[in-house]
């Protein structure tokens, strides 16, 4: 072959080479680009930092607080589960904690800043002593806390609820407890259960830290605590009916304010000087509620004549909430003292899941998603019926409804013995379905 046509061959199969490269490699990057337009051509060689997968983004359902992981999207309990095991009772209060001391420093403190006072006297400067004030640190702290008694063992613990740091504060063991009574400041506690051979009601005074603990009368039926809640009124059976007493925590001495042929009473200690006492409900019963004026002695009718009659008087006790058994179940209704008229609530439910408000015009409670027969508040009593609760916020004025939350979507809850925290920001009960202590924001 001729040099001349092996060069011009050459040159032919370089260009054909050349361009059939550029072909493929104009078609595999935009083949690349069209499946990620950000892929640069370094990364199309790039075994790392690529991926198929566009970022996605989770928009949560407003009004609802969620947390955003790995996992996914979920929404936050407002439920908060605080024992595993049963109580007898609970409170909440403003508790006392130290404070964390501070380690020593090796280095110099600076001194504290020195005040210094002159005086002048017929033109001649004076110069008082020096004087350093110093303010001590405070020791301690004041943290929102619950204090509650195991049902089982009788034993004590306090959880400060900043930190939900849970201690035992008393390992006394009292067996069987089916309730307890805190004072306000939850230093006392009341311990009641049944008698070594079941016939009656034991009930045990004793004060946390103290020695001052003593047996109370026998046969108490009921306690209520005064809105100070720093002395309690107990109804005590009698051979010819029942009296009621007073008594402060801290003081041995009792004081009879009311006697009655009647033994089955509801005491509940509304003012400074009034108890109202509500007979004992039931479906078969008409039952009535009574003003007992403690400084006076004397009683007098409020209502009545309302069948499973079951009362709760706001905290000035001008309006009571009650319940009355229907043959369409429990109805809540409001009772204005002053006007001596009543409100039906159109709800269903009972005054022993609901705690009023200290606006004392809102109710919290715990109304039943559904209402299996008409037999109350009996069925309830007795553990033949147990609820799912959604929990509710009602104003008494206007009727207005506010669902707080369901415990139906979550875990189901029957909720008795309602307390609010001083701030209302949190609302506590005890699940009636295992005894467990538990807690709902607000």
């Amino acid at each position: 072959m001729p040099r001349k046509t092996k060069i011009i061959f050459i040159i032919v199969f370089i260009l054909v080479g050349a361009l059939m490269f550029g072909v493929y490699f104009y078609f595999k990057t935009k083949t690349s680009n069209t499946t990620n337009p950000n892929t640069s051509i370094y990364q199309n060689f790039n075994p790392f930092g690529t991926s198929s997968k566009a970022p996605v983004t989770t928009t949560p359902d407003q009004g609802t607080t969620t947390t955003t992981g790995q996992e996914g999207t979920k929404e936050i309990s407002r439920f908060h589960k605080i024992t595993d095991f049963s109580v007898a009772g609970a409170v909440f209060l403003e508790d006392t904690r130290p404070l964390p001391q501070k380690e020593t420093s090796t280095v110099a403190e600076t001194p504290a800043p020195e005040v210094t006072t002159t005086t002048v006297a017929k033109g001649t400067k004076k110069t008082a002593v020096k004087a350093v004030i110093k303010i001590p640190e405070p020791t301690t702290e004041i943290v929102p806390s619950l204090r509650y008694v195991e049902k089982a063992t009788g034993h004590v613990y306090q959880m400060y609820l900043d930190t939900k740091v849970v201690g035992k504060i008393s390992n006394s063991t009292v067996p069987s407890v089916y309730e307890t009574i805190f004072d306000g400041k939850g230093a006392s506690i009341i311990y009641r259960y049944l008698s070594s051979d079941n016939t009656s009601i034991t009930s045990f005074l004793a004060s946390l830290g103290g020695k001052n603990s003593s047996f109370l009368a026998s046969d108490i039926t009921a306690i209520s605590l005064s809105p100070a809640k720093d002395k309690f009124f107990s109804i005590i059976k009698t051979l010819n009916g029942s009296i009621g007493v007073t008594k402060p925590f801290d003081i041995t001495k009792t004081t009879q304010v009311f006697s009655s042929p009647f033994s089955e009473w509801t005491p509940e200690w509304v003012t400074d000087k009034n108890v109202f006492l509500t007979t004992k409900p039931s479906y078969l019963v008409n039952g009535t509620v009574f003003n007992l004026d403690i400084t006076k002695g004397t009683l007098s009718k409020i209502f009545g004549d309302i069948p499973g009659l079951t009362t709760l008087a706001n905290n000035d006790g001008t309006v009571i909430l009650y319940g009355s058994s229907l043959d369409s179940g429990p109805k809540l209704n409001i009772f204005n003292i002053k006007t001596h008229t009543s409100t039906d609530l159109n709800t269903f439910g009972l005054p022993e899941k609901c705690i009023w408000s200290n606006d004392n015009i809102n109710i919290y409670c715990a109304i039943p998603n559904t209402i299996i027969g008409t037999q109350y508040p009996d069925y309830w009593y007795q553990g033949l019926v147990s609820f799912e609760d959604r929990f509710v916020k009602i104003n008494t004025k206007t009727n207005d409804t506010v669902t707080l939350a369901n415990s139906g979507n979550e875990t189901p809850i029957d909720a008795t013995q309602l307390f609010l925290s001083d701030k209302e920001s949190g609302l506590f009960f005890i699940n009636k379905k295992d005894g467990t202590l538990w807690s709902l924001d607000l």
